[in-house]
C-alpha cells in the first residue's frame, strides 16, 4: 500500500501564522476588543515592530497569568492579551488571534477561506480532542488528474479550488469550548478592514509578486486597489471595505454565512464562472470533523497528534517511535554530536516519505499495513532496520511540504494547538476574490491526492499540531511553519527528550534536512555548525550540502507553549531571527 500523499504547502515554503499562548480562564462578560480603543502610539508602536518581522533580541517570555506568542503580528499577540484580560479562555483567544493574523496579511498566506487541523486538551474532562477542518474536494470533481496546475492562468482556474474549512473550524472550536460570543471575536478583524493595514515592505512586495494572477479577474483588481488606484506600495494605507461587510455578516450569522450563506453562495458562482465543479451542496454539507487524536508514548510523556483524517497525525508519530527505538532521545543533542545528527536526519528523511519498498519489507516481519498502524510501536520496529537502506536504494520518492499553525496553553490546563494556512503561495493563482476574500489554488497541488480519495471526502494534509501530556496533565504544545516535520520533532525532542533548556534549543543550529531525492542525504547551513563537526560527519558517512546563509530561510518561524510543573508557569521563547513575537503578564 502506498503512502497517501500531503497537500505540498508551497515552492517557495512562505510562512505562515503561528501563535502559542497561556491564558486564564475567564467567565462571559461584555467585552470591546476593538483596535479603537487602544493609545495611538501604542498602535503605531506594534505596527512598527510588525514591519520588522521579527524580534530584536533573544528572550525567554514567561507568565504566571497568561502569555501569547505569534509569528508575524505582534497585533495579534496584543489582541490575545486583550480577549484574556477581559474574561475570554484559550478557545476565545485562539480565535480571536487567528481570525487577526488573516486581516493583518490580507489573507495573503492565512486566509478566511483557508483550512486548519485543531488539537484541544480540555482540562475538565481530561481529554484531547482533534478537528479536521481542512479541505473538502467537490462531489462533481471527478477527474483530478485533469486539474490545472499553478503555473496555468488561462481557463478552468476554479477547478484549482476546494471547500474551505478555517471559519467553520474556529467556530465550531469556540463554540463548544469558548465562553465569549464568536461575533466579538470578529471585531478587531472588522476594525482593521474598516480602518485599513498600512502595508509593510513584504506586504508591497506581495503584490508585485501577484499583479498578473490579480489582474486577471475584474474582482482581483478591485481587490489589488482597494489601497489605490496603482499597484500597492509600502506606507499605502490598504482599506478593505467589502471585506469587512463579509466579516459583519459572518459575526450576525456565524460561519454558516461562509457555507449555506450568501458568501457561500457568491463561491459557488465565482468558482463556476471559471469551470470548477462547486455546488450549493458541497458547501452547504462542509462540517469540521470531530475525532479521536491519534497518540503515542515518548519520553515519559503521551503525544498527541490530529486523528485519522489526517497524514501529518500518523507522520509525526511514527517519527517519534522510531527515535525511541533507534534510542536517539538517549544521544547528545544533534547540534553537539554528528552522529545524533546523522540518524535523526535519516529518520527525518524516511519518515518524510515512507516509500512503497519499506512498507514491503515490513509487511514480511509481520505488521499488518493498514493506516493505523503507522503510529504503532511494532510499526517503528519492524521499520527501524530498513532506515540506512533508504539511503542506499535509488526508489526516492518526492518531497511532502507542510504548513503553519496556532498553540495554546492557559491557567486551567486547557490546551490549543492550531495549524492554519491556504497551502499555496500568496493568494494562490486563480485570481479569484469572493465578496473581500481571494480564493487560492489548493487543488493545483494536489491532484495526486485527491486521486486517492472519493469526490466530496476529505483531502488528506500534513499539517501537525501537537499537544503532550505527562500523567494526564499538559506539559507541551507545539506548531511549526514550513517543512513542519523536522521542525516539530525538533521541539518535541529537544524539550521531552534531550530535556534541553528552551533558549537553548531555539537558538541551536537549524536541523536542515532533504528527503533523499538529490544527490546528497542533506542541506545543512553555513556557519550552523564548524569543521570539525562536518569533518566528523561525513566521516560517518554521510553527503550534505553547505547551504549559504541568505539561500535558504534557516528556520521557519515556530512557536511552542510550555508548562513548567514545578512553577505552574507558562513559557515560550523569542528568537531575533524568527518571525515570532511573545508578551505575558
Amino acid at each position: 500500500m502506498p503512502r497517501r500523499s500531503c497537500i505540498p504547502m508551497t515552492p517557495s515554503r512562505l510562512p505562515v501564522l503561528l501563535i502559542a499562548f497561556a491564558l486564564i480562564d475567564g467567565s462571559t462578560f461584555a467585552a470591546s476588543f476593538s483596535p479603537a480603543n487602544w493609545p495611538a502610539d501604542e498602535r503605531a508602536a506594534l505596527e512598527r515592530l510588525e514591519d520588522r518581522t521579527s524580534p530584536e533580541a533573544n528572550r525567554a517570555v514567561e507568565g504566571g497569568n497568561g502569555l501569547v506568542a505569534g509569528t508575524m503580528s505582534p497585533i495579534s499577540v496584543r489582541v490575545g492579551i486583550d480577549v484574556l484580560k477581559q474574561g475570554g479562555n484559550a478557545a476565545d483567544a485562539a480565535t480571536v488571534v487567528a481570525l487577526t493574523q488573516v486581516v493583518r496579511s490580507l489573507g495573503s498566506f492565512v486566509s478566511y477561506a483557508g483550512v486548519a487541523q485543531i488539537l484541544y486538551f480540555d482540562a475538565k474532562s481530561g481529554k484531547v480532542y482533534s478537528i479536521d477542518a481542512g479541505w473538502a474536494s467537490y462531489l462533481g470533481e471527478t477527474d483530478p488528474k485533469t486539474i490545472p496546475g499553478s503555473s496555468s492562468t488561462d481557463h478552468d482556474q476554479g477547478r484549482k479550488t476546494l471547500v474551505p474549512g478555517f471559519m467553520a473550524g474556529m467556530e465550531s472550536l469556540q463554540k463548544r469550548f469558548g465562553v465569549l460570543p464568536f461575533g466579538d471575536l470578529i471585531e478587531p478583524a472588522i476594525w482593521y478592514a474598516e480602518n485599513g493595514v498600512t502595508l509593510s515592505r513584504s506586504l508591497a512586495g506581495y503584490f508585485k509578486y501577484r499583479e498578473k494572477e490579480l489582474s486577471r479577474t475584474e474582482s482581483g483588481r478591485q481587490f489589488m486597489h482597494q489601497g489605490g488606484n496603482r499597484l500597492p506600495a509600502a506606507g499605502d494605507k490598504f482599506v478593505q471595505t467589502e471585506l469587512a461587510r463579509t466579516l459583519k455578516a459572518v459575526a450576525q450569522q456565524g460561519a454558516q454565512y461562509m457555507y449555506s450563506g450568501a458568501w457561500g453562495q457568491h463561491y459557488v458562482e465565482a468558482v463556476r464562472r471559471e469551470g470548477g465543479k462547486a455546488t450549493r451542496e458541497d458547501m452547504e454539507h462542509y462540517q469540521p470533523i470531530w475525532q479521536e487524536p491519534l497518540s503515542t508514548t515518548f519520553a515519559g510523556c503521551t503525544v498527541f497528534g490530529p486523528g485519522r483524517t489526517s497524514e501529518g497525525g500518523y507522520q509525526i508519530l511514527e517519527t517519534l517511535n522510531l527515535i525511541e527505538e533507534l534510542k536517539i532521545d538517549r544521544m547528545p543533542p544533534y547540534w553537539k554530536d554528528p552522529e545524533s545528527f546523522l540518524h535523526l536526519s535519516r529518520v527525518l528523511n524516511v519518515t518524510s516519505v515512507i516509500p512503497s519498498w519499506m512498507i514491503e519489507r515490513a509487511r514480511t516481519k509481520g505488521v499488518a499495513l493498514e493506516l493505523q498502524n503507522r503510529a504503532s510501536k511494532a510499526f517503528a520496529t519492524a521499520l527501524a532496520p530498513l532506515v540506512d537502506d533508504f539511503f542506499k536504494s535509488s526508489k526516492k520518492n518526492e518531497s511532502s511540504h507542510h504548513s503553519a499553525g496556532i498553540v495554546i496553553v492557559d491557567r486551567q490546563g486547557n490546551v490549543a494547538a492550531i495549524v492554519h494556512s491556504i497551502n499555496t503561495v500568496l493568494w494562490g493563482t486563480t485570481g479569484i476574490v469572493v465578496d473581500g476574500i481571494p480564493v487560492s489554488d489548493p487543488a493545483a497541488f494536489s491532484q495526486a491526492a485527491l486521486s486517492t480519495i472519493k469526490p466530496g471526502d476529505r483531502m488528506p494534509d500534513c499539517m501537525i499540531p501537537v499537544i503532550a501530556t505527562r500523567n494526564d496533565k499538559p506539559v507541551l504544545a507545539v506548531a511549526v511553519t514550513g517543512p513542519v516535520l523536522h521542525d516539530t520533532v525538533s521541539i518535541v525532542l529537544g524539550l521531552l527528550g534531550y530535556k534541553a533548556d528552551a533558549k537553548t534549543l531555539m537558538t541551536a543550529p537549524p536541523l536542515i534536512t532533504e528527503n533523499g531525492t538529490r544527490r546528497v542525504e542533506f542541506l545543512i547551513p553555513e556557519r550552523g555548525y564548524n569543521a570539525e563537526f562536518l569533518a566528523r560527519l561525513r566521516a560517518a558517512g554521510a553527503t550534505f550540502e553547505i547551504v549559504p546563509q541568505k539561500a535558504k530561510r534557516l528556520r521557519d518561524p515556530e512557536v511552542f507553549g510550555a508548562i513548567d510543573p514545578e512553577t505552574d508557569h507558562r513559557y515560550s521563547v523569542e528568537v531575533s531571527d524568527l518571525p515570532a513575537f511573545s508578551s505575558a503578564y
